[in-house]
């Protein structure tokens, strides 16, 4: 330490001295260096052979190892107390196992009212399906049938009285000897005209209310109590036609047969007297029996209503026993909910609930990760367009040196993402076989075969050079030993340019498609005398060198190579 000192302490003393004594180190040394390593030497040159195989282009990325599917585990019930769990992180569980427990005693009592009100919906809608199934036409006790029976009785009873009724008006109209004051020829000479106008007009009525009697009389005759019931209806509502026009025509008769009485003579007083009481008789038959058919009509409509009242009770009912099988069925789930269950097979990552806690439907309890992993990485769009659905891919990890896993591409994002103007495209890489040392986060790297050229010509990049579009080998004229071209040769004569034409191409190879053929003894570098370094540039060496991707790859244009012996 003391010389140390002493010579630095000297050289402070003698700066200009020191300085001229450090250039004639510096002179000595250059002059040492150029007359053994400067020496002129000859150029050597390394030679190769064209060989056919297969080339095979790569990207490569750097990702990270995830779980195929990863989800958290939320109950699905809020402010009930977790009373148990049953899983702890690293234990495998199978799709519906039992995580957890929460407390269910409101669930319990909610299924319990649910399915006593259900009960009590059933046994509605017994009650009410007894009462519709009795109102059906088919039913010997319904409303509605007893309605038709007394429909048919009141039209049977009708067509009873109906006959002597048309018959004893008609001998009134149309036998001069049985009613003498109601011919054409008494009214002429004994009254005025309008008591013949009278007789006209009730006696129009009278004989289309016969017409009608008899059409519907047919139809009487076919009808049974057994008939259908909109046959019966059909007849009930002719027969009240008829039975008005009647009324209309009886009534307008006994108003004639006054008008001629109060203006004739006294000697037909008394067969006018018997046809009044006559008509009055049929004016109360028919009216009775026209209240007969309005009645049977109601009864009818008021039947049918019942019916539609009791149907529609029977719905209504149905639908409550629905709503209330739907309302168990509600309380039954959320009683199930109750136990949180693990939603397919897999690992348990993580457990953060305890027991005790409030359960909540935003709170994860529990971390599941299914146990297939794959690889996410990003390639940016020049090496995305490369990359192929189902591509294999070699896999290794920063954490596993000795760990080497094959792989295929399962997935590429259809769309790029832009980030400061880069695009990007995730690429998700699926293992052909899982190992239980990878485990989410790792990182990995990927190695995509993105091309593969089979019985292909093939030279090593560095052979090939350029000149402007031009591309050539180097050859010599003479054949020099394999072994020895590989340790590098010299020759007096200069290698020759042969012109060849390029086809794909890695970082390390070129396919060569016109020019060369397979054996050719080629230059594959040149080591120049003073340099000893390769002074020409390969034909990949003019792209720029190696493209990096964006994000997580590495680089692009990694290649490897199977060659056949020449």
């Amino acid at each position: 330490m003391q010389k140390i000192a002493r010579i630095k302490v000297w050289i402070i003393a003698h700066k200009l001295l020191s300085v001229i004594i450090l250039i004639a180190v510096l002179a000595l040394g250059y002059g040492i260096y150029s007359r053994y390593a400067g020496s002129s030497t000859e150029t050597k040159y390394t030679l190769g052979t064209v060989q056919r195989g297969t080339l095979i282009t790569s990207v490569t990325g750097t990702g990270q190892v995830a779980a195929s599917e990863q989800t958290n585990i939320t109950p699905n019930v809020s402010g009930d107390d977790i009373t148990q769990i049953l899983v702890k992180a690293g234990d495998e569980v199978i799709k519906g196992q039992a995580i957890a427990y929460i407390d269910s005693t409101s669930a319990v009592k909610a299924v319990s009212n649910a399915e006593l009100a259900l009960e009590n919906a059933r046994l509605e809608y017994d009650k009410a399906t007894k009462e519709s199934n009795t109102q059906k036409v088919d039913s010997t006790t319904s409303d509605l049938t007893k309605s038709y029976d007394s429909g048919y009785n009141a039209i049977a009873n009708t067509f009873i009285d109906l006959p002597a009724i048309f018959m004893g008006v008609h001998d009134i109209y149309y036998v001069s000897s049985h009613s003498p004051y109601f011919s054409d020829n008494y009214l002429s000479g004994q009254t005025d005209g309008s008591a013949l106008t009278y007789k006209y007009q009730s006696g129009v009525v009278f004989d289309e209310a016969q017409d009608a009697y008899e059409k519907a009389f047919i139809s009487y005759k076919a009808l049974s109590i057994q008939s259908e019931p909109e046959k019966i209806v059909a007849v009930l509502h002719s027969t009240q036609s008829i039975l008005k026009q009647l009324i209309t025509a009886l009534s307008g008769t006994y108003s004639t047969i006054e008008y001629i009485r109060d203006r004739s003579s006294s000697t037909a007083s008394a067969e006018m007297t018997t046809d009044k009481t006559l008509l009055s008789g049929y004016i109360n038959k028919v009216n009775s029996a026209n209240t007969s058919i309005e009645n049977a009509l109601d009864a009818i409509e008021n039947a049918k209503d019942s019916t539609a009242t009791a149907d529609l009770g029977m719905r209504s009912a149905e639908l409550a026993q629905s709503k209330a099988a739907d309302s168990l069925r509600d309380a039954q789930i959320a009683l199930a909910d109750h136990v949180v269950r693990a939603p397919f097979s897999g690992l348990i990552a993580k457990v953060s609930g305890k027991v005790g806690d409030k359960s909540s439907t935003n709170t994860a309890l529990a971390i599941i990760i299914s146990k297939e992993k794959l690889v996410n990485i990003t390639l940016n769009e020049i090496d995305a367009a490369k990359v192929r659905i189902g591509n294999k891919v070699t896999l290794t990890f920063d954490a596993l040196e000795d760990v080497i896993l094959q792989g295929h591409v399962s997935n590429i994002d259809l769309v790029g993402t832009v980030s400061q103007g880069v695009v990007s495209y995730s690429v998700e890489i699926a293992f052909d076989e899982n190992k239980d040392e990878i485990k989410p986060g790792m990182t990995v790297n990927a190695d995509i075969v993105a091309g593969e050229l089979t019985d292909v010509l093939i030279v090593p990049s560095s052979a090939v050079k350029t000149q402007g579009k031009r591309s050539f080998v180097q050859v010599f004229s003479e054949q020099f030993d394999e072994k020895a071209g590989r340790a590098g040769v010299t020759s007096a004569v200069a290698p020759e340019n042969k012109p060849v034409t390029v086809g794909a191409s890695n970082d390390t190879q070129v396919v060569i498609t016109s020019g060369l053929t397979e054996g050719d003894q080629i230059v594959i570098k040149t080591i120049a005398g003073t340099s000893g370094v390769n002074t020409t540039p390969n034909i990949l060496s003019g792209l720029g060198g190696n493209r990096s991707a964006t994000g997580a790859v590495r680089a692009t244009g990694a290649a490897s190579v199977r060659t056949t012996a020449p």
